[in-house]
Order: structure tokens, then C-alpha cells, then sequence
């Protein structure tokens, strides 16, 4: 598993895949770090479309990168969940949390 970011002007895009779990943290820690730390970034997408999995404490992960990242002035959008993991975020109300677009 390796996520990827790019960035364009002032949005940056990291492309999750696979299972998202408490034991990939190290890996979303490094990918979303770099967004936080650049300060051209006012805008940050999570990709979802390459995920089939999350558990509870990966939504934890995005509630506390969320955190931090609306602390610096930073939007945050989940985009492109799979059907599945569309069902988990609407299930949990995750939208009431998190703007999510297709």
C-alpha cells in the first residue's frame, strides 16, 4: 500500500487505496502531512476510489486530519467513494462531518 498526493495551484489530492485501518496510519500520516505543511494548499481532497475498506478508526484518522486541517485554514472534501464505502459514510453521517463529492 502506498498512497499517492499530487498538487495543482492550490488543491492537493491524496489517492487512497486498499484497506484504510488503525496499521495504515504511518503511510496517511506521510501522505497527508506534506498537504498540511504546504501553505500554496487551501484545499485538500481524499480520494476514495481505490478504497475498499475502512474501519473505525480509519474515519477516526479523517476526523482528526480534518482537525487540523480546518485549524490551519484548510478545506477538506473525501471524493469518489466506491458504492460500499459510500454506504459506510452515509450510514455513520459522516457527511454532517465531512463535505463528500462524487
Amino acid at each position: 500500500m502506498g498512497f499517492k498526493t499530487t498538487t495543482e495551484a492550490t488543491r492537493a489530492t491524496v489517492y487512497l487505496d486498499g484497506r484504510i485501518s488503525f496499521r495504515t496510519y504511518p503511510d496517511f500520516r506521510a501522505a497527508t502531512l506534506p498537504c498540511l505543511e504546504d501553505p500554496a494548499v487551501k484545499e485538500i481532497h481524499l480520494d476514495l476510489a481505490g478504497v475498499e475498506y475502512l474501519d473505525s478508526s480509519a474515519l477516526g484518522m479523517v476526523l482528526h486530519f480534518r482537525q487540523k486541517a480546518e485549524d490551519l485554514g484548510k478545506a477538506l472534501a473525501l471524493t469518489r467513494p466506491a458504492p460500499p464505502i459510500a454506504t459506510i459514510l452515509k450510514v455513520v453521517n459522516f457527511d454532517r462531518l465531512v463535505t463528500i463529492l462524487p
